[in-house]
């Protein structure tokens, strides 16, 4: 049995795959926070929610039993399955507040919101993820020890 077998598990497993790429594109946003006419992007989190809810009810992205990540080249890794992906999550552009003269709409402090938010959310499928695993240690476990 591997831990995404417990469905619990791969949701946070898929939880924290989230929040690492929405880490990433943040992270980009503010290497080109001088960048002239670049739109700062970010993820959709009312898809992957959704995604979560319809795994939640058991129907899966796809009618499957599992959220997935989607590769979007011949080279990428496919995940723990082995297999092609049916769900990938979409960069879209989502401007700040404010857009300079340059036509940059990255605004530093924002984004800074926006990453202590992800670190959060991210930290907090971590820690529910390990204690699973020590619940399930804990019951797989022999008596006496």
């Amino acid at each position: 049995m591997r831990p995404d077998d417990v469905s619990v598990l791969a949701m946070l497993r898929q939880s924290m795959s989230f929040n690492a790429e929405r880490q990433r594109v943040i992270s980009e946003n503010v290497a080109h926070a001088n960048t002239p006419g670049y739109a700062a992007k970010d993820l959709d989190v009312a898809d992957f929610q959704s995604a979560l809810q319809r795994q939640l009810r058991g129907q899966g992205v796809t009618g499957g039993s599992s959220v997935r990540l989607q590769t979007s080249e011949a080279g990428h890794m496919s995940g723990s399955s082995g297999a092609a992906s049916s769900r990938g999550w979409e960069t879209m552009e989502n401007p700040d507040s404010e857009t300079t003269i340059n036509g940059n709409s990255v605004v530093l402090e924002e984004q800074m919101v926006r990453a202590q938010e992800v670190r959060m959310q991210y930290e907090t499928a971590l820690t529910l993820y390990q204690k699973n695993l020590g619940l399930i240690r804990t019951a797989i476990r022999p008596v006496g020890r």
